[in-house]
């Protein structure tokens, strides 16, 4: 698996709530029709106006794919975006999977993603 981790400041106003955004269906499908891209965590720290993402891939080459496409180039040039940088990782498999919780990539994965009001809170 091929990881890219992307991190950027973003311009929040009243008019412009980014965590609203994240709910448009057809944002998300960008994402989940990208070839090669399995899953984007979206990534935010609203206290530090700090966001991003981490995509994992298939491979190295649609990893780069997705690189050369116009939708991070897009968004670096959004003028509510800054400071985007990115970094490319490669997994170590073994270590990874023996890190996995029996059956959590079956179906507990999903339901992990709902917050836990105590984080939120906080």
């Amino acid at each position: 698996l091929s990881i890219l981790v992307v991190n950027y400041k973003y311009d929040l106003r009243e008019d412009n709530d980014l965590v609203e955004a994240t709910k448009d269906g057809e944002a998300a499908k960008v994402f989940r029709d990208f070839p090669g891209l399995g899953i984007k965590f979206g990534l935010a720290n609203p206290e530090d106006n700090e966001y991003g993402g981490v995509y994992i891939f298939q491979d190295d080459a649609s990893l780069e794919a997705y690189i050369e496409s116009p939708i991070l180039k897009e968004w670096a040039a959004n003028p509510d975006v800054s400071e985007l940088t990115y970094k490319r990782y490669n997994t170590l498999p073994d270590f990874t999977k023996n890190t996995i919780k029996p059956n959590y990539m079956i179906g507990d994965f999903i339901n992990d993603l709902e917050p836990v009001s105590e984080l939120v809170n906080n």
